[in-house]
């Protein structure tokens, strides 16, 4: 096993505890927590199999739900994150452009910037989508996914800067 792996299995159970236990505790403004746990669908390399990335994000998810004990949001929506996730970096690196084989690796930073925007909106949205289930509450869904978004996004974005080489 190489030393990437155990790093990205030592984030995979770090966030999972990590999540329900320290991060659900932040209550900006009363209702917005971070949803940390986003950073492993983002560090885990792009080159690296698919399949097992879907299983993994499948855990998490359910991890995140089991320790959380919510009704199963967080296993949906990663689960589709994860599983779309190979379409997000071609829209954030671009179709034609060379895709890194790591996001840490990547020297582009708006590129880095957009997948980062891309992932974490769409996985909240898919998010608060599941936990509302209404479309009376699409406005308090949007209000969510926007602000804990950007509170995601400065986390993610700070903690992403210790994996750095």
């Amino acid at each position: 096993m190489t030393r990437e792996n155990i790093v990205l299995w030592a984030t995979f159970l770090a966030l999972l505890f990590f999540q329900p236990f320290v991060f659900n505790q932040f209550q900006l403004f009363g209702s917005i927590n971070p949803l940390v746990y986003l950073l492993f669908l983002v560090l885990y390399p792009f080159d690296q199999e698919q399949a097992l990335f879907i299983v993994l994000g499948f855990c998490l998810g359910l991890g995140i739900d089991f320790l959380g004990q919510t009704a199963g949001a967080h296993t949906v929506a990663s689960l589709t994150t994860a599983f779309v996730r190979p379409q997000l970096i071609r829209y954030a690196y671009g179709s034609t452009a060379e895709i890194p084989a790591r996001y840490i690796d990547d020297s582009r930073t708006f590129n880095n910037f957009l997948f980062l925007v891309f992932l974490i909106t769409f996985h909240h949205f898919l998010y608060f989508i599941m936990v509302y289930f209404s479309w009376d509450a699409l406005g308090l869904i949007a209000k969510n996914t926007f602000f804990t978004s950007l509170f995601s996004l400065l986390l993610i974005s700070l903690i992403s800067r210790f994996y750095r080489k």
